[in-house]
């Protein structure tokens, strides 16, 4: 059913309380949805329970979803707030009353081989993990998922100008972290 059916359709028909057209729909997005929080959280245990949250609320709140054409941002949206919301308490959690982030733990790292030679790709996943939670954020959605400002604007409810910022602090922080090969990787 999921494969010719367009979209919007499939959101109408889950609004009106399909559950076949609503798991269609998070499998249409189910790994971008999984590869965006394992790269936020650095932990598939972590992501995979906040994609569950996500799709949950997603599927509770779908009659508010006024366009049906933008499902894949609405749901990519409340998945980016569960991460935001997870990764504060856990910041909470491990340094109680700190500012200072979390240094997640090198066998929770992510996979991010298709975007670098193997041997980087766990020192990028340890740097991307040190970066502060929103410039990380606004990094993960630019650089890996390749979004445009305008977009995770909408997602994140950020001004775009201060998403260029974040993601310039993110690569500078990057840069301290790794060098200059931070550009080449995501020139190629």
């Amino acid at each position: 059913m999921a494969a010719d059916v367009p979209e919007p359709e499939l959101v109408l028909a889950a609004q009106r309380g399909d559950r076949v057209a609503f798991a269609a729909l998070a499998a249409r997005h189910g790994e971008r949805l999984t590869r965006f929080l394992v790269t936020m959280t650095g932990d598939e245990h972590l992501a995979a329970d906040v994609r569950q949250e996500a799709l949950q609320l997603a599927m509770q709140r779908l009659e508010q979803l006024r366009d049906p054409s933008r499902f894949g941002h609405w749901l990519l949206s409340i998945a980016c707030n569960q991460c935001r919301k997870r990764l504060r308490d856990q910041v909470q959690r491990n340094h109680a009353g700190s500012d200072a982030l979390p240094e997640l733990a090198a066998a929770h790292r992510s996979a991010l081989s298709s975007l670098v030679r193997a041997e980087d790709a766990v020192q990028l996943a340890l740097a991307i993990d040190r970066l502060p939670i929103l410039l990380r954020e606004a990094f993960v959605l630019f650089a890996i998922e390749n979004l445009p400002y305008a977009e995770i604007a909408v997602i994140t409810e950020v001004a775009e100008g201060t998403l260029q910022v974040r993601v310039h602090r993110a690569k500078a922080l990057l840069r301290q972290q790794l060098g200059a090969r931070v550009d080449t990787w995501w020139s190629r």
